[in-house]
């Protein structure tokens, strides 16, 4: 547990919505959320796909210049239009095909979390803010969202902020690793 492997998402691999959807569909999952929906890959793949989950999506869907983290989300940054309306309002539109089992929510992860009670997810996937606070801020926010049993995943283990954060809150060996740069974590 805990080890860094090459297996990313290049060459046939895995990607994160593959092993989540493996993780919903074996643990009969209902209820979840995604923090940093952005386009909507893993958002849209896992409603489309797991069709008794309901999953509630957060991201501001605003660039942050002034934030200190690995990322600003403003337009041109590593090669992205950030187009943040644009994505928004793709991702309303999809949410209304789902109705009832698909909902977005356009504010800060830490702001949403107020919004959802505490134990009524069996998971959420943290891929929003990779700072190590930002990391913290989500896992501490939303980790009482989730019931036990259930389980804290979050994306790119490899960024070492996010890495920091997670050793920091589960220990060197608390965490395990699969494709895609996903951690993940049961809530005991």
């Amino acid at each position: 547990m805990g080890r860094i492997n090459d297996r990313g998402h290049d060459g046939g691999n895995i990607w994160r919505w593959q092993t989540i959807e493996k993780y919903v569909r074996k643990n009969g999952w209902t209820k979840g959320a995604e923090l940093g929906v952005w386009l909507g890959e893993t958002f849209k793949h896992l409603v489309k796909t797991c069709h008794h989950l309901h999953l509630i999506g957060v991201d501001l869907y605003e660039a942050q210049p002034g934030y200190d983290g690995p990322e600003q989300w403003t337009r041109g940054e590593n090669g992205h239009s950030w187009d943040h309306e644009a994505y928004y309002q793709d991702l309303v539109r999809f949410c209304q095909g789902y109705p009832g089992r698909a909902e977005i929510i356009k504010d800060y992860t830490t702001e949403a979390a107020k919004e959802v009670a505490d134990e009524s997810l069996d998971f959420v996937f943290i891929d929003a803010d990779h700072s190590y606070n930002g990391v913290m801020r989500d896992v501490q926010a939303w980790a009482p969202k989730v019931r036990k049993g259930g389980m804290i995943i979050g994306h790119d283990i490899h960024f070492p902020t996010v890495k920091e954060a997670v050793v920091e809150l589960y220990g060197e060996d608390g965490y395990i690793v699969e494709d895609d740069f996903l951690w993940l974590v049961e809530k005991t």
